[in-house]
Parts: C-alpha cells; sequence; structure tokens
C-alpha cells in the first residue's frame, strides 16, 4: 500500500474507504458511482443558488421598502458583506485544499454552508422592528455575513470537487451542465417561488419571512443530499509540503494568489466575470423594482418572468454543450454573453402596464443566455484551474475556486454598492410599509438604466475581456496525455 505521503499529486481516493484505498486518478470513477457524482453535484449548485438569489432579488427591496434603510446605506451594506465575504472565499478554497478528516477535505465545508446559509435567511428576512434604523442596519448586516459565509462554504469546496472528479476536459463541460442543471432549479426555487409567494401573501415582513423558512428548508435538504451523495466520490489528498503550510496560512495564501494570478488564461477569466458580475448583479437586483415601480406589476410578474428564464436555462443546456463542442466554449461564452446584452437593452422599450407576454418572452430569452454564460463560464475555469495543476504540479483547486468568487463578490459589491449609491442621488424614496413609495421621474429613470443599459455594457466590457483568452483545449488535452505518459 502507497502510504498518504508518498501518494501523488494527482491520486484521490473514494470516500468511507481509508486512506490506503486508491481508485487511481481523477475521471477514473466506477460506472455505478456517475450518476451520483453528477447528480451530487447539481444539488450543491441548487442550494446555494436558492439561498443567493432570493437575497439577490428581493434583499435590497426588502432593505428600503420594508426596513426604510436608505438605498444608498442597503447598497453600502450589501457592499461590505461581500467585500468581507469575498476575501474569505481564498482563505476558505486554501482551508479546504489542506483540511484532512475521514469525510474527505471538502464534505465537511459543504455540511457547514448548509447550515449557516439558512440561519442568515431567517435572521435577514425575520429581523425584528427595533424601532431603530441604526439597529435595524447592524442586525441585517450581521445576517447578511452569516448568509454570506454559509454560501462560500457552500460554493468554494463544490467547485474545487468538480475540478477534482475527472481530467476529461469534456467530462467536466457534462458535470458542468449538470451543476447549471441545479444552479437552474436553486434559481427557479430562490426567485420565482419567493415572488409567488408575496404575490399571494402580499409583500409583508410577515410573507418575507414565510419566504426565508421556505427557501432554508431547500437549502438545507439539498445540502444534506449533496453530502449523501458525494461520500464515495474521487478525491485528491494533500501533499506533505501542503500540509506544512499551515503553520503559515498567511504567507500560503498570498503566494497562491500571486502564482494565480500568473496563470493567464486564469487571469482573463477572472477579469470577463468582474464585468459579468458587476452587470448581473445589478440587473438581478434592479428587476424587483423594475416591475414594481417602471412596470407598475404585481410581485408575481415578478415570479414568472423568473419562471420563464428558469425554463429556458434548463432546456438550454443542451444546445449550448453541443455548441461548446462545435465551434468552442470561448465563443460560446461569447455569444451568450451578446444574446444577454440585447435582451436588456429591450427594457428600454417597456413602460407601464407592459404585456406579461412580452416580459415572459424576454425571462425565456434571458434565461437561455444565462444558461450558457453560467455553463462556457465555469467550464472555462476548469479548464484553466487544470492548467495550472498541468504545468504546476500543485493542487490548488479550492485556492482557485476562492480567487474566483473573490473576483466575483468584489464586483458584485461594487455593483450593489454603485446601484444603492446611484438611487439615492436620483431621490430614490425608501419606506417601512412593505409597499413603494411614489418615486420621482428621476429616481424611475435610475432604476431604468440599472436594469438595461448598464448591465449591456458590463456584458460588452466581458466580450472585449475574452477576446484575450488564448487557451486552446487541443492544447490542454495534449499537455494532459504527456503528462498522464510522464507517470506511466
Amino acid at each position: 500500500m502507497t502510504s498518504e505521503t508518498q501518494m501523488s499529486a494527482d491520486e484521490v481516493l473514494p470516500l468511507g474507504q481509508g486512506t490506503a484505498a486508491r481508485s487511481g486518478v481523477p475521471g477514473q470513477v466506477p460506472a455505478g458511482a456517475t450518476w451520483k457524482i453528477r447528480f451530487g453535484s447539481a444539488m450543491i449548485p441548487l442550494a446555494h443558488a436558492a439561498g443567493q438569489n432570493v437575497v439577490t432579488v428581493l434583499g435590497l427591496r426588502f432593505m428600503t421598502d420594508s426596513l426604510a434603510i436608505s438605498a444608498g446605506a442597503a447598497g453600502l451594506m450589501f457592499a461590505i458583506m461581500k467585500i468581507y465575504d469575498g476575501f474569505a472565499d481564498p482563505a476558505v478554497g486554501a482551508w479546504s485544499d489542506r483540511a484532512q478528516s475521514r469525510w474527505g477535505r471538502r464534505l465537511p465545508f459543504l455540511f457547514a454552508g448548509g447550515l449557516a446559509m439558512p440561519l442568515g435567511l431567517m435572521l435577514l428576512f425575520g429581523a425584528p422592528d427595533l424601532h431603530s434604523v441604526l439597529l435595524a442596519q447592524a442586525f441585517v448586516l450581521v445576517a447578511l455575513m452569516i448568509h454570506a459565509t454559509g454560501y462560500t462554504l457552500l460554493t468554494i469546496p463544490g467547485f474545487a470537487m468538480l475540478v477534482e472528479s475527472s481530467t476529461d476536459p469534456k467530462e467536466r463541460t457534462r458535470l458542468m451542465a449538470w451543476r447549471t442543471y441545479g444552479n437552474a432549479v436553486g434559481t427557479l426555487l430562490g426567485s420565482t417561488v419567493p415572488a409567488w409567494i408575496l404575490g399571494a401573501l402580499g409583500p409583508s415582513r410577515q410573507g418575507h419571512l414565510v419566504v426565508a423558512l421556505a427557501v432554508s428548508v431547500v437549502v438545507f435538504g439539498a445540502t444534506l443530499v449533496a453530502v449523501w451523495l458525494l461520500r464515495d466520490a474521487p478525491r485528491t489528498k494533500p501533499r506533505a509540503s501542503d500540509l506544512a503550510e499551515r503553520a503559515h496560512p498567511l504567507r500560503s495564501l498570498g503566494r497562491q494568489i500571486v502564482l494565480a494570478w500568473r496563470n493567464v488564461p486564469f487571469r482573463i477569466l477572472a477579469i470577463a466575470h468582474v464585468f459579468l458580475l458587476f452587470g448581473t448583479a445589478i440587473g438581478s437586483a434592479a428587476l424587483a423594482y423594475f416591475t414594481r415601480t417602471v412596470l407598475q406589476l404585481p410581485d408575481s410578474a415578478l415570479g414568472t418572468y423568473f419562471a420563464m428564464a428558469t425554463a429556458a436555462m434548463l432546456v438550454g443546456m443542451t444546445p449550448w454543450v453541443w455548441l461548446s463542442n462545435r465551434i468552442g466554449k470561448r465563443e460560446s461564452y461569447m455569444s451568450a454573453l451578446a444574446l444577454f446584452a440585447i435582451i436588456q437593452l429591450s427594457w428600454l422599450l417597456a413602460g407601464t402596464g407592459e404585456s406579461m407576454t412580452l416580459v415572459s418572452a424576454r425571462g425565456l430569452l434571458s434565461g437561455f443566455a444565462g444558461g450558457g454564460m453560467i455553463l462556457c463560464a465555469y467550464s472555462l475555469l476548469s479548464d484553466a484551474v487544470r492548467y495550472d495543476f498541468i504545468t504546476s504540479g500543485e493542487r490548488r483547486e479550492g485556492s482557485f475556486a476562492g480567487f474566483t468568487t473573490l473576483f466575483d463578490k468584489l464586483s458584485s459589491a461594487a455593483a450593489l454598492a454603485a446601484m444603492g449609491g446611484f438611487l439615492s442621488v436620483m431621490g430614490y424614496v425608501s419606506s417601512s410599509s412593505g409597499q413603494a413609495a411614489v418615486q420621482s421621474d428621476s429616481a424611475r429613470l435610475a432604476i431604468m438604466l440599472c436594469e438595461s443599459a448598464i448591465p449591456a455594457i458590463s456584458m460588452l466590457a466581458a466580450i472585449v475581456a475574452m477576446f484575450f483568452y488564448k487557451l486552446d483545449p487541443a492544447v490542454l488535452e495534449r499537455l494532459e496525455a504527456d503528462r498522464q505518459d510522464g507517470e506511466s
């Protein structure tokens, strides 16, 4: 038998069979375990997408229209929370890279995230009446940080497990399709269902608490299913040198940040991700304001939009996988970005009493484009992370996952802070009734721009960045084959 410290950097262990058991390299998965890995991989994004989308779509509006927090202060609070969470991401990634337990490196983090995220949701949407805006802001900030910590604990190890599971770029694309399916269902449960609940119960504090409880059950349940299904998934083991770095975590993290930035394909993808997340964060947060204030439609219309988007995202996975294999992942990614930009710009043509047919059509096209963006972005990221291992021999999947979400969250923080500040400057009036106050023309214009032109410009910037991405899949496959020949 080979001891843990003697194992090569690319060897894996099936969970639950002891440290001496071996299953070869990632990708050599027993046939009976394939469905568990794929379905388990889908449950992770289902959990965090449900928990994240309900906050992204309704959180800012709940703070301004139910807790009487100003738009500027609410945006700043989201920014503070995301900056905290963003810098925690690489630390959690590096921690999960070095962690050891009878369940492997990643599963304990997933379980902890499945507990923390629901707690944050119930605290946020169940915020008591403290009779002080300042105390309400402090309470909500703590709730947001607990929620964000849970999100990090779910997303970072979850993405790292995907990279570990296979050496085949096409299999990682298939796994990304499963993750995108899970993300789509989670988006449905975290955006459509809450909007429909509020449409039925009204946008009161009690209605928002019911929403939080319902989504919390989904998050925790999906996490339990994922942990159970992935308990026997292949896993890589940290090397002795990686474990030794525990004594110097800050030095290790700084070193890995520098090395990750030197990975040119990863760097370009990260830059594109910043623009993508900036645009989608503003568009998602603005939509709840837009349907209520500009279109003057009930929250049920918001739910219908997200239902259409989710349906299109699910149906669109097969054509996006086919297209990425036909014309390439980069080109498919850029096509999805362009389509999404066009759809967002079309909101400039919408007005009061907009037909639900047109709203639903936008939802369908937006969901189709969004599915392509998610699938291609993370499939390309998995290639860049695999490229790092092939060229360096070091296992840093968790760290790269952390860096990815660091850039994502910093861009989201900037987006929400900018949106909150923009709305405040343009005269948006907050409320404590759960209903929007009467808004000025300038405030309505600000909401319109946040839903249309700003996201479209962000997508265009991401497309420009992707022109510099040069990692050829054929080159990656050749490097992979050379590595495996060298080990044999």
